[in-house]
């Protein structure tokens, strides 16, 4: 059921794109991602939405959420950073900009103030052959634009009409489905009632999934549970059965299962390993 399903790991890294091309495939990974557009305009499906990210307003978000970079402008530039999740919880920052990224939410920055404030080009070029002492204050850098990010930024919505206008039938049939997945992933989903969500016919809806997003339905499905019950295990102390029944999963065998094949480590390890990189304060 999970054969197709892998995280990715990136650590503390980064790049640029000139130009950018579509994934291709829906990903994910455990490291919370930064974006800016130094031109042009990208559109993402992620969280059963799509988001338009336009020049100059850094986007933030936990990559464990399903995500796809569905179109580009032509001409589009655009850095990428990924931080380690135990270093957002090592920096302390304010409880809801934290919780919503958890949540799958996406932090952007206000319409100007990025260029002068932060060297965000400089971060990417210097982070490949840093020193130790350079990567120490990238690690400060990081962690203060965060900080500002957590003060001036707001939620980022969908924008589902621009971004769709140019997008064609299909991504709107998508959207639909990944929508109600979203919103419908602790049920008991079966393919059918997923395709009548978008007014198809399942043996269309599968294919047409699996060919625009790389993932099959029932792998996106189960990827929109483990994101869920990755959040619990870290900022509640609930016991598993209890995270595996309120994300979505019959069974805690079924979860484990899904979980160690995917995640490549039980739940109860990535809990400690988190746990051990940062200061996490379980909820009950």
């Amino acid at each position: 059921m999970t054969a197709d399903v892998h995280f990715e790991t990136f650590g503390f890294n980064s790049g640029l794109l000139s130009p950018v091309q579509p994934m291709g495939e829906i990903h994910f990974h455990h490291e919370v991602e930064l974006n800016y557009l130094f031109r042009g305009r990208v559109t993402y499906l992620q969280r059963g939405g799509m988001h338009e990210l336009t020049p100059h307003r850094l986007a933030v978000f936990w990559g464990s959420t399903p995500h796809n970079l569905v179109s580009a402008d032509p001409d589009t530039e655009m850095a990428w950073i990924t931080v380690p999740l135990s270093w957002i919880w090592m920096w302390e920052l304010p409880e809801k900009f934290t919780q919503m990224l958890m949540e799958g939410h996406w932090w952007l920055a206000p319409k100007s103030g990025m260029d002068h404030r932060f060297p965000i080009r400089a971060w990417v070029e210097e982070m490949a052959g840093a020193t130790p002492l350079r990567q120490r204050a990238l690690f400060l850098e990081l962690q203060a634009c965060l900080l500002w990010m957590a003060e001036h930024s707001k939620l980022c919505s969908t924008h589902r009409q621009s971004a769709l206008a140019a997008q064609g039938e299909h991504l709107r049939h998508i959207e639909t489905m990944a929508r109600y997945m979203t919103e419908q992933f602790r049920e008991d989903l079966n393919i059918a009632a997923i395709a009548a969500a978008a007014g198809l016919h399942p043996n269309y809806a599968m294919p047409l999934f699996r060919q625009h997003c790389g993932i099959t339905i029932r792998n996106y499905l189960v990827q929109l549970r483990l994101a869920h019950a990755q959040r619990l295990i870290l900022t509640t102390n609930q016991k598993m059965i209890d995270v595996a029944l309120a994300s979505g999963f019959h069974s805690l065998s079924s979860f484990y299962e899904a979980f160690s094949k995917v995640v490549k480590e039980t739940p109860q390890a990535f809990r400690k390993q988190m746990q051990m990189g940062g200061s996490i304060t379980p909820k009950s």
